[in-house]
């Protein structure tokens, strides 16, 4: 529960600093800032409560496996 504080803390700390100069430029970098942003305080905060295992090297086995498969198949083929 404290890693959870310190997550939206962090957070509090990124939106005082970061805001302001944002909001010189366009309502479009401002609506994406927050999207990313709330993307990124909603995963960090799963991964800190173990409510998902993320590991991004499980994405990047799932898309490549069938690739590795076919390649295995058709260059080992005698």
């Amino acid at each position: 529960m404290a890693m959870v504080l310190v997550i939206l803390i962090i957070t509090a700390c990124i939106i005082f600093f970061e805001l302001p100069s944002l909001k010189k430029g366009d309502t479009k970098t401002v609506w994406t800032f927050s999207i990313l942003l709330t993307i990124g305080v909603v995963l960090n905060i799963a991964i800190s409560l173990k409510a998902i295992q993320f590991s991004p090297l499980d994405i990047i086995m799932y898309i490549f496996h069938p690739v590795s498969d076919f390649l295995k198949t058709t260059l080992l083929k005698k």
